[in-house]
């Protein structure tokens, strides 16, 4: 936090918040036509020789975002492109410009991030910057080879986190900073996969074979190699024999039946109605 300047003689509990037209009708526009501002509480910096952590110490006055005026030049001598490189990294624009005053802009506000490092691997820091500037200005160059593409731009600067965070990367790629982030730390999936398959493929048997032949599964690890037979081959067995032994005791019990249930007024050619039903029986399996 920046303490008021003693030159400036503001009253206690003073607060410098101004909206985005305030800053553009009675600041930036006073500056550009240089007509003199009641109190000077925005400084004038270059800030792209600076690092933003580092502006801080030179604004007049700020709490958790600063004030700057600043000059803007050309990327290109004939272009009208500008140069965001700043200190150690560089100013990269985000969003939509948003056109400042109504019915006709007066000024247009742009939303740029720092970036630590070199172009376009540049690593995204927390510091933001606002940048206001006159619309409808000649921007051609007015000197030859002349890189100057605006007088004066009115910028704001502050950190997401709210505090003066220093970004700097090193030689491998490695981000140190007074606030250092939190690594993100994903639930490692593949490794789990393999040990759940490793895990089923213990207890699960695939046949490609026919169901009704027994499966023989040798055992490597003995000296010799003994023959077993799944269990569930062995269930199998079991049910026919079970359904072979029940069509054994119908078919007997229809043979028998015929003669238990004849009727005496019958011929003896003429069967009972009830020895169809046992032909309609379903299975027990």
């Amino acid at each position: 936090m920046n303490m008021p300047s003693t030159d400036l003689n503001l009253p206690p509990g003073f607060r410098f918040h101004p909206t985005d037209d305030e800053l553009v009708m009675h600041y930036l526009c006073r500056k550009c036509a240089s007509q003199p501002i009641a109190v000077p509480i925005i400084a004038d910096v270059d800030l792209y020789k600076y690092d933003p952590w580092d502006l801080p110490g030179m604004a007049q006055y700020g709490e958790k975002e600063w004030y700057f005026f600043s000059p803007r030049d050309r990327k290109y001598p004939n272009g009208s492109r500008p140069n965001r490189a700043a200190g150690s990294g560089y100013w990269k624009a985000t969003g939509a410009d948003k056109p400042i005053g109504h019915p006709r802009p007066v000024g247009i506000k742009k939303a740029l991030v720092f970036y630590a490092g070199k172009a376009p691997r540049g690593e995204k820091s927390n510091w933001i910057m606002h940048e206001y500037r006159l619309a409808d200005v000649d921007r051609t160059a007015r000197k030859k080879n002349s890189l100057r593409l605006d007088d004066w731009v009115l910028c704001r600067i502050y950190n997401k986190k709210g505090t003066i965070e220093r970004l700097v990367v090193g030689g491998g790629g490695r981000r140190t900073g007074m606030v250092e982030e939190a690594e993100e730390k994903k639930p490692v999936i593949g490794n789990a996969a393999a040990g759940a398959v490793n895990f089923m493929s213990d207890f699960v048997y695939l046949d490609a074979a026919s169901d009704s032949i027994p499966r023989l599964h040798t055992d490597s690890s003995c000296s010799e190699q003994q023959a077993v037979v799944s269990p569930e081959r062995e269930v199998q067995s079991e049910r026919r024999k079970k359904i072979k032994d029940w069509e054994d005791s119908k078919n007997n019990a229809m043979e028998t039946s015929a003669y238990n249930y004849i009727d005496s007024s019958m011929d003896l050619g003429q069967m009972s109605p009830l020895q169809d039903m046992f032909m309609y029986l379903n299975k027990p399996f």
